[in-house]
């Protein structure tokens, strides 16, 4: 069993200044803290959005591997928001709307039909060693069109250069945003200038120095969770992504 933590550390520290590492419920409940948070980011006369969790928030996806080296690979999305909007009787949750990914078009790949999936995004990932097909590690990387590209970049980091799994996670990323071959790449701060300098000269659409993301547009990199596990010893390692909230802990 493993677990992973987060923490921060300063050398000096005001009275006033609170500690980033956890917020208590007493913190969390504050009315003066609450006012004060309330006249910072409210405007009587336009909306304002500044600093605050991305507003999109309809999937979630868990990593859970126990000692024999049993994992699963959990993804669930609503898909648009509250999905259909339908909430079935005497329940607490909302339908999902991944219906909407059929076309009604009969002659498309993607036509609606019974017995038929629609397309969409929602792909957990495991990957096994070759031989004996036992767990190597389980991930997902939440966010779209980012999936495919995500669960590549880590898997790559993870076999390739033989990166922990939050080392893997923490590395920076490019980024196809429309899922197609000749879409807008984007870049990740992080990534050196020369590399992206190369890119550009390569042709690759919308690379420049310029037009790297950071802050919190570095969403759009997907949020990864990965569970790796040593099949010598059977010790579990775990990483969690910063570009969403989430956790790594052993149970």
């Amino acid at each position: 069993k493993s677990s992973t933590k987060s923490s921060t550390k300063s050398s000096t520290k005001s009275s006033q200044q609170r500690d980033t590492t956890k917020s208590s419920a007493e913190y969390l409940l504050d009315k003066t803290r609450i006012s004060s948070r309330i006249q910072k980011h409210f405007h009587p006369t336009k909306a304002t959005i500044q600093g605050l969790p991305d507003p999109a928030s309809g999937t979630v996806s868990f990593q859970i591997v126990d000692n024999d080296g049993n994992a699963v690979s959990f993804v669930n999305s609503n898909f648009m928001g509250f999905g259909t909007g339908i909430v079935p009787d005497g329940c607490g949750f909302s339908l999902q709307n991944r219906g909407f990914g059929f076309s009604l078009d009969p002659d498309h790949p993607n036509a609606l039909m019974p017995g038929k999936r629609p397309y969409h995004t929602i792909i957990p990932g495991m990957l096994t060693h070759s031989d004996t097909n036992e767990l190597y590690a389980t991930l997902s990387n939440m966010g779209g069109y980012m999936q495919p590209q995500g669960h590549m970049q880590l898997t790559v980091g993870l076999v390739s250069a033989n990166l922990d799994p939050q080392t893997a996670i923490d590395m920076p990323r490019f980024c196809i945003a429309d899922g197609t071959h000749d879409g807008i790449v984007y870049i990740e701060d992080g990534i050196d200038d020369t590399v992206v300098d190369e890119l550009a000269a390569m042709g690759h659409r919308g690379v420049s120095r310029d037009a790297v993301v950071k802050g919190y547009g570095r969403s759009l990199f997907g949020k990864a969770q990965i569970i790796k596990r040593d099949r010598k010893t059977g010790v579990l390692w775990a990483g969690s992504d910063a570009r969403s909230d989430g956790c790594a802990m052993g149970y």
